[in-house]
């Protein structure tokens, strides 16, 4: 065939328009490889290292075919293979929030608080998360929090949603590939200075009612600045900014440390208030809805009947301290529920007189996203 006979066959089998990969198609493969290497580690017992290696070298191919927004994704990309043989981590940090409330909750008003993260890419994994009021630890088989402060525990699965937006640290490599895929949507903005890359997210949630409005951090708009190892290109700090204020920083990552075996269980005081699922209640009450059951806790600790009280909370008793706050308490009033950011329940508007003559009015958090769709007060009280 001579050279323009080629040609003309070449143009007959060329497409007539170019075909690129969609941010859409990216965002599968990515949760297919992530999804996948997971299911072939435990299928088979394949140390981390391999599954992810394989994963983030398929990732690094798959990234010159497809249209690249921004620098930062193969920054992202050099990351996710660089941490690929982590065995073990141990990162530092500091949050805006209370001690003894839960991991989730941030406010540029708090003072920091100092956190901590252990994990050991053991299979099955293990791994520590603790502040000052509060610790949560998995052992390979179960979860299990502890509140030092109302002495409360709940044990679960290891999937347990215990502090919800810190889950990606126990493993870096899960946040560059969380970013990556924002990054690809449009939903962050990216930009990169040397070893640093900058995301810039929108808030996420339902903000008819701008109540849970950057109680959160996934809840505000909010940038987070990532900073590498400029030669092996592990993640080596973490800062999130909302509205000009830092509200979390993580200064320390330290990889392939021994981990003691017992940051991975927590002793526990013979008093401990076991916390339950709802479904687990003796008494399985019904109620119209979200408003309905506040009014029945407000009433229960008005009549300081603590029986009623435990059929509407998580607990298995009720902590003094809730006793003595609320016993014989007066409803002044109770308002209209209403949703709010990325809350899966109700916020109750409430005010009342506590017996020792002070007022106290705020938003009681009331949900049935539980198995028996039993509805149980989740705070703001």
């Amino acid at each position: 065939m001579n050279h323009a006979n080629e040609n003309e066959v070449l143009q007959r089998i060329r497409p007539t328009r170019r075909i690129a990969a969609s941010n859409s198609f990216r965002e599968r493969v990515m949760k297919t490889i992530s999804e996948e290497s997971e299911r072939t580690a435990q299928r088979w017992n394949w140390p981390r290292w391999v599954t992810v290696a394989c994963a983030a070298a398929l990732l690094l191919l798959i990234l010159p075919l497809l249209p690249l927004k921004s620098p930062g994704v193969l920054l992202l990309a050099q990351s996710v293979q660089a941490m690929a043989n982590v065995r073990t981590i141990h990162i530092t940090g500091r949050i805006r929030t209370l001690p003894n409330d839960n991991f989730e909750l941030i406010g540029a008003q708090y003072d920091f608080v100092p956190i901590e993260i252990w994990r050991e890419f053991t299979n099955p994994p293990q791994w520590r998360v603790e502040k000052p009021g509060r610790v949560v630890v998995m052992n390979g088989q179960t979860s299990l929090l502890y509140i030092r402060g109302s002495n409360s525990a709940m044990a679960a699965t290891p999937q347990a949603n215990f502090f919800e937006w810190l889950r990606p640290l126990l493993d870096p490599q899960s946040i560059l590939e969380s970013e990556l895929t924002a990054a690809r949507k449009g939903t962050a903005q990216a930009s990169v200075n040397g070893a640093t890359v900058t995301l810039r997210r929108q808030a996420r949630g339902n903000f008819a009612n701008d109540w849970a409005h950057n109680k959160s951090i996934p809840e505000s708009d909010h940038t987070c600045e990532y900073r590498f190892d400029a030669a092996g290109k592990r993640l080596e700090g973490l800062q999130v900014v909302v509205s000009g204020v830092v509200v979390a920083e993580f200064t320390d990552f330290r990889y392939d440390e021994p981990l003691a075996q017992s940051l991975f269980t927590v002793p526990l005081p013979a008093d401990v208030n076991w916390m339950t699922e709802p479904e687990s209640k003796p008494t399985q009450l019904s109620f119209q809805g979200p408003k309905e059951a506040a009014a029945y806790f407000f009433d229960a600790l008005a009549r300081e009947s603590w029986e009623n009280v435990v059929q509407v909370t998580w607990g298995t008793t009720v902590n003094p301290a809730m006793k003595r706050t609320y016993a014989g308490l007066q409803v002044i009033s109770i308002g209209e529920p209403f949703q709010s950011g990325l809350f899966p329940g109700y916020f109750v508007p409430y005010e009342v007189r506590l017996r020792d003559g002070s007022t106290k009015g705020h938003k009681l958090a009331v949900r049935n996203d539980n198995a028996a769709h039993r509805w149980v007060v989740d705070g703001g009280y």
